[in-house]
């Protein structure tokens, strides 16, 4: 009862002075916004990006075809030139033959081609993959099915494209019905995959542009229809490039074992290759970097958020400074019926948290409008959680002590004549 009068009588206190107690709650309101802010939009971030370098696998090891600096043109008899990089089924054999680590390698083949939806045509990439890429990579269709061992095989004509690619084909109906024209060939639809939901530079490596439409078809179906290599024609002459994969997944059997096993990757593809027409990259690593980056983000988020609060104390200090000068009369009173230093300092640290409560319950509003705000502007990813706004409350509370102690003590620290006689 007795802290809750001391409540009330610090709310009629800062009723008395509206303006002046709204204008000094300002400061707490945007650095505890800002506080509840950065926390929500850095764990958002820290979730999806962890979580995308978990779709790549922290077990896999994912090696990309790449081209080389130097350009190295075979010209043919009929003047034309043949481009050869990249990655080879020699390789994927080397590497499943020579690590017993190495679980599976599964071949990926890129062919970038028109896909037609009656007259109205899109570039997309033709993804030649195994079903095996769907489980290791977590692709799981929204609609449909993924790939199968039969498809493959059987060198059936069937895809699975992104969502995105029938939104930007404006295509109304079931997709499942849908034999896609895919080059000079059609493909029946039988799955759908979602859109992604976050924009991130982990994606690029699984050779996937964020803006992107993809396709995803047997890779046997891939290599008898298409072939391995694609045609470019170029002032009179055509130029010819040959890769035979694009990319190799390698999924290797303990967590433990994935930079050993990486090493041993790097060995075996320097062997063979003349030039570095390759590039082997591991998810463990990305989620390692990944991690210490977010450890020095977690430092200094709440320090440029400390700043906010500090300019927000300092002007609780000042108010309470000035609130102490125009209350000595009602200081002396108090402490000449019998009111200790205590009684004093108590009551004017109940108002300083108040003051900051209230600055604080205002601010988890305004920073929970901004979070939604900025999340709907920048399609940017925000967790709020519990111990996000407790840490918030706790912060401003925190600021309002930190702050109110030294008036409070000054004012307790009357003495209870000379306060009577400035009344």
């Amino acid at each position: 009862m007795f802290v809750l009068e001391l409540i009330t009588e610090a709310l009629r206190n800062l009723a008395r002075h509206k303006l002046r107690s709204l204008l000094t709650t300002l400061g707490i309101v945007f650095g505890v916004a800002s506080v509840l802010s950065m926390i929500a939009v850095g764990e958002g971030a820290r979730r999806a990006i962890l979580d995308q370098i978990q779709e790549l696998g922290i077990k896999n090891i994912i090696v990309n075809a790449r081209k080389p600096p130097e350009e190295a043109n075979v010209q043919n008899e009929d003047n034309s030139y043949t481009l050869r990089y990249g990655l080879t089924f020699r390789d994927a054999n080397q590497i499943g033959a020579t690590l017993p680590v190495v679980q599976r390698v599964l071949p990926v083949h890129d062919v970038e081609k028109w896909i037609w939806f009656k007259s109205r045509r899109i570039a997309a990439k033709v993804r030649g993959v195994t079903p095996d890429y769907f489980r290791l990579l977590h692709l799981d269709p929204v609609l449909g099915r993924s790939l199968e061992d039969v498809d493959c095989v059987s060198r059936r004509r069937v895809c699975v494209v992104r969502a995105g690619l029938l939104h930007e084909a404006r295509y109304v109906g079931d997709p499942l019905k849908l034999d896609l024209k895919i080059g000079s060939d059609y493909y029946r639809v039988v799955g759908v995959l979602p859109d992604f939901d976050f924009q991130s530079p982990n994606r690029a490596v699984l050779g996937i542009d964020n803006q992107s439409m993809e396709v995803y078809v047997p890779h046997n179906t891939v290599v008898d229809r298409v072939g391995l290599a694609s045609h470019t024609r170029r002032s009179g002459s055509t130029e010819t490039t040959r890769v035979e994969l694009h990319q190799l997944v390698c999924a290797i059997d303990s967590e433990d074992n994935v930079m050993d096993a990486a090493r041993g990757i790097e060995a075996i593809l320097a062997k063979f290759h003349d030039k570095k027409d390759y590039e082997v990259i591991v998810p463990l690593e990305l989620l390692q970097s990944q991690q210490r980056t977010q450890q020095v983000f977690s430092f200094v988020l709440p320090i440029i958020a400390g700043i906010s609060l500090l300019v927000g104390g300092i002007g609780v200090l000042n108010i309470m400074l000035a609130s102490i000068t125009e209350r000595t009369a009602e200081i002396g009173i108090r402490r000449a019926i019998g009111a200790s230093g205590w009684d004093i300092t108590f009551q004017f640290l109940i108002e300083t948290v108040t003051l900051s409560g209230i600055g604080g319950v205002l601010g988890v509003l305004v920073g929970i409008g901004g979070v939604l705000v900025l999340t709907h502007v920048t399609q940017w990813h925000a967790a709020m959680t519990p111990w996000a706004f407790a840490l918030s409350m706790s912060v401003s509370c925190l600021t309002g002590i930190t702050f109110g102690i030294y008036p409070a003590r000054r004012a307790a620290a009357m003495d209870p004549i000379e306060a009577l006689r400035h009344g």
